[in-house]
């Protein structure tokens, strides 16, 4: 394998496969050692798979790593979503009160996105948390552009529903 390609996969990679994790509740050097030992296992293995599916190999290995170690540490995955920041920029104290809102109602969204399968929940967070295109997602799970439209549609409407049985009766 070129080092070339290695280097504009891990540039392209690196950092969404990151943010990934940390979103999925990964502690930051926890990730980092996810990333590193992802592209080490890419350097070992990546000269039996094709070039066009590198990137989405790369997130495969990255989720495989995260959850050995989920179930080795008995770690339950819980959605980083506590970085408030991630959902509003607090910069000043002048609308405390809205500011409390919207911190319940991010705790309130966390409690419902960890309640969705994994499937969705992880669509959900490339989706609207990362702002990934759908492209982008395509080249990281390796599937076909409609099948992800599906997928977001389901999950779309299954986090509606978990949402609308805990908050709206």
């Amino acid at each position: 394998m070129e080092h070339r390609i290695l280097y504009d996969l891990y540039k392209r990679q690196a950092k969404i496969i990151y943010l990934y994790l940390i979103k999925r509740g990964c502690q930051k050097e926890e990730a980092e050692d996810i990333v590193q030992d992802s592209f080490i296992k890419a350097i070992e293995y990546m000269d039996g798979v094709a070039v066009d599916k590198l990137s989405s190999w790369l997130f495969k290995v990255a989720l495989n790593n995260y959850y050995n170690r989920i179930k080795k540490n008995r770690i339950y995955s819980k959605s980083s979503i506590d970085d408030v920041g991630m959902y509003m920029d607090i910069s000043s104290d002048i609308n405390i009160e809205k500011n409390l809102l919207s911190k319940e109602k991010s705790n309130d969204i966390k409690l419902c996105l960890n309640s969705l399968k994994e499937k969705s929940k992880s669509l959900l967070i490339l989706k609207y948390d990362m702002e990934l295109s759908y492209r982008e997602i395509l080249i990281l799970l390796g599937i076909k552009e409609d099948t992800i439209k599906t997928y977001l549609y389901r999950a779309r409407n299954e986090f509606k529903k978990v949402w609308r049985d805990k908050y709206e009766k």
